[in-house]
């Protein structure tokens, strides 16, 4: 390969510039800061770019060469390949990722799109062992890299053996590595067998746990059924005492299930009484209903007659008109009206005096039909606590308790027959004074009947003096129409009212059909009710006293406890101790036993199909297997070809190891004999008149520069032994040569330029000029 020209647009410190090589040896002279090692690093960053970004400037030569001015670096290189004429083309960007690199084919014009590292490609090697053979800077050789000291090793061992460098023992223990540590990485991690190998662990692991969490399971299954079957015993036995306990409670109770169903016997008796003919009761609602209807029979009754009055005076007018009175004179029509005026204010008066004799009997009515006294009651329930309470703790130990109770019972009874007298003392009373007020409301009717008759004769005489006086053709004709119309009138209100009557005497006839006066009706019915209405509310109390009791139940029980005789002796205050302590038992073993079936159902969660974990095992354990068996293969097949590299080293070591020492010897003047270079491609030297090897670090600066050119030249030699050569490109690497061995070194460059291209980068004048004169061309920048 041959370098024609470089081309750079932008790159650190160079803009437009060109420089042109020549086939052999070339000088690029120039002084500090003219860019000699910028032009060798725009170089090999045209085939490589340069590596992922680092905060060191020294690491990061993208960052490094970056134009001060922040324009984009770019540039090209033409060069010769195998015969055929190219320009690589690149743009720097960001990254080798976003880099734009370009390949154009001069002969024939094509362009196309490659790779950052175009130079593995065209070149044949990767940046690293680029820079470790034919890319020599200053100051030796580049930090170790083992992964470049490989390729290059491989490169020479196969050249050595195969004569094609493609054939890489080197790459094939890598795969081999690769393919080994997929299965079986070096931290015992991430390989498929390590994944595979903590799977079978972890589902024998679950195996495991799957088994203890069955036995848990079982065992909490056994203890929750003995739990259970003890919980049935407890409850038996709590329902046995609780029989015992109710039945007691129920022959203390007996006389109120007695009271109970004897008050339940009156009240159906007394309903059956009040019984309509449709089988509803003559409540209070019926009773409401036969007022209102008896209202409106009397509001009918009341404009009938007021206007048969009305009708009965125009006919009297009529006749007046006709047959005028004698007396008509407007001094008879002034004194007729003031007796009508005091006619009207008595009246008025009266009617006040019996709307308060009306209002007298309501109330008195009300008054009769008032709820009995509750407080004797409280005495009632008071007295039969204490007995039952001397009954339970012993009537002989606490008496007082007994007596007190029965003072109690005697003091609801004297109360209830107090309050019983005081009822019926008070409803004569009332019986009286409505009597009293029902006599004085028949006498002020009868006064109002009198006085509105008289009334009734004063204005018929008022108006007949009245008409007779004004009497004419006109005022006979209006009073004749005017009577035609009360009589149609009157007659419509006698229809109503019959029909009233009718409604009323069917309403009446569902509750007796011997129809007795409504008042009579309203009475009884109202008494009854009020009678109805207290025993429902002691059916209540004695029903809450008794815990809510029904009747059904209620002569069921009774009917038991008067067909068992039950021992009332018992203690049954240790059978209510008992009983409680059964029911506290209970509830604790309720709540084990809920922990138990919680605890079940989390130890049933953690069961796994085991057979299924087994069977996946079997089939992990297999696979472990195969891939044991592959990777100790593997190994074999590793440490086969391990022997045979190290064979054939020992046979392309001699090679390099010879080349290295004839060009170290003659860099020298044959003070050096011979070199010995490990695989890492370490250095070791021996003196023409010294026994035994020296590391090059035992050596001067310019002597190991010497040596490590000696390695680089043999390198380059040997890579294009069985390929094409590569230019050689040097920064520098003679500064610490003295005279002499500076000669030497040119000499030999010179002679090695007939084969290589060279391009020796350097800022001492001598140099070129030395090298000018053995025709090397100079490039002055």
């Amino acid at each position: 390969m041959k370098i024609n020209s470089v081309y750079i647009a932008s790159f650190g410190g160079i803009k437009n510039k060109t420089v042109d090589f020549s086939k052999g040896f070339n000088v690029i002279y120039g002084e500090n800061e003219r860019g000699k090692s910028t032009l060798m690093a725009f170089i090999k960053m045209m085939f490589y770019g340069s590596d992922r970004g680092s905060g060191v400037l020294k690491k990061n030569i993208r960052k490094k060469y970056t134009p001060w001015d922040n324009s984009q670096m770019a540039g090209s290189i033409d060069f010769t390949l195998k015969g055929k004429n190219y320009r690589l083309e690149r743009e720097f960007r960001a990254s080798n990722s976003t880099d734009k690199v370009t390949l154009i084919d001069l002969d024939f014009g094509d362009r196309k799109t490659v790779s950052a590292d175009i130079g593995n490609e065209l070149l044949g090697l990767s940046a690293a062992a680029f820079e470790r053979s034919v890319f020599i800077g200053q100051l030796g050789f580049p930090e170790s890299d083992d992964a470049a000291a490989g390729e290059l090793n491989s490169k020479l061992s196969n050249i050595t053996s195969t004569g094609d460098e493609s054939v890489s023992f080197e790459e094939v223990n890598t795969r081999l590595d690769k393919a080994k540590f997929t299965l079986m990485s070096k931290s015992g991690r991430a390989g498929e067998y390590d994944k595979n190998l903590k799977a079978l662990s972890d589902i024998k692991a679950q195996i495991e746990a799957s088994a203890a969490a069955q036995l848990q399971f079982d065992a909490k299954k056994e203890a929750g059924k003995v739990l259970e079957n003890q919980i049935a015993d407890l409850q038996k036995r709590a329902d046995e005492i609780k029989v015992k306990i109710s039945a007691e409670q129920d022959a203390r109770n007996a006389e109120k299930l007695k009271e109970f169903l004897e008050l339940k016997a009156k009240l159906d008796l007394l309903a059956n009484e009040i019984k309509l003919s449709d089988g509803s009761l003559a409540d209070e609602m019926y009773i409401r209903k036969l007022q209102f209807c008896s209202s409106k029979v009397t509001n009918f009754e009341e404009k009938l007659e007021n206007k048969c009055g009305e009708a009965d005076r125009v006919k009297h007018n009529i006749e007046l008109i006709l047959n005028p009175p004698e007396n008509a004179s407007p001094e008879s029509e002034e004194t007729l009206e003031k007796q009508v005026a005091d006619l009207e204010n008595q009246i008025e008066n009266k009617k006040a005096e019996l709307i308060k004799a009306e209002e007298k009997i309501a109330d008195t009515a009300d008054e009769n039909r008032q709820k009995k006294p509750f407080w004797p009651y409280i005495l009632l329930v008071l007295g039969i606590l204490l007995d039952a309470a001397a009954g339970v703790l012993g009537i002989t130990k606490y008496y007082y308790i007994a007596t007190l109770g029965a003072a109690l019972l005697v003091a609801f009874i004297i109360s209830l027959v107090a309050a019983n007298a005081k009822i019926k003392a008070k409803e004569k009373a009332n019986s009286e004074a409505v009597i009293t007020a029902k006599q004085k409301q028949s006498a002020l009717k009868e006064q109002i009947d009198a006085l509105s008759k008289t009334l009734f004769e004063k204005k018929v005489s008022l108006q007949a003096i009245k008409t007779a006086l004004n009497a004419n053709k006109n005022a006979l004709a209006e009073q004749q129409a005017l009577l035609e119309a009360l009589k149609a009138e009157c007659d419509s209100i006698a229809l109503d009212l019959q029909k009233e009557k009718a409604v009323l005497k069917d309403l009446m006839a569902k509750y007796k059909t011997d129809l007795i006066s409504l008042e009579d009706i309203i009475s009884e019915l109202s008494e009854k009710n009020a009678t109805l209405k207290e025993i429902k509310a002691n059916l209540q109390f004695i029903s809450k006293d008794l815990g809510g009791i029904d009747y059904t139940e209620a002569a069921e029980k009774l009917t038991f406890i008067e067909s068992k005789k039950i021992d009332l002796t018992a203690d049954f205050d240790l059978l209510k101790g008992e009983y409680d302590g059964i029911v506290n038992q209970i509830g604790n073993s309720k709540a084990v036993l809920a922990t138990i079936a919680v605890e079940a159902k989390g130890l049933a969660q953690r069961i796994a199909d085991t057979e299924a974990l087994k069977k996946t095992a079997h089939g992990l354990a297999e696979v472990l297997m195969r891939q044991k068996e592959f990777c100790d293969t593997v190994n074999i097949a590793q440490e086969v070809l391990l022997e045979s590299f190290a064979e054939l080293r020992r046979s392309y070591g001699s090679v390099l190891e010879k080349k290295a020492g004839e060009i170290f010897a003659l860099l020298t003047s044959e003070k050096y004999s011979s070199m010995s270079i490990s695989k890492s491609l370490d250095i070791n030297v021996t003196k023409a008149d010294v026994f035994g090897e020296k590391e090059v670090a035992y050596l001067s600066s310019g002597t190991a520069d010497q040596a490590y050119l000696s390695l680089r030249l043999a390198l380059s030699s040997l890579l294009c032994e069985k390929g094409e050569a590569l230019p050689i490109l040097l920064d520098d690497a003679l500064t610490q040569y003295d005279d002499t061995r500076l000669n030497l070194a040119l000499d030999f460059l010179s002679d090695y330029a007939k084969e290589h291209q060279i391009a020796l980068f350097t800022c001492h004048s001598d140099i070129g000029k030395k090298a000018e004169a053995l025709g090397a061309q100079i490039i002055n920048l």
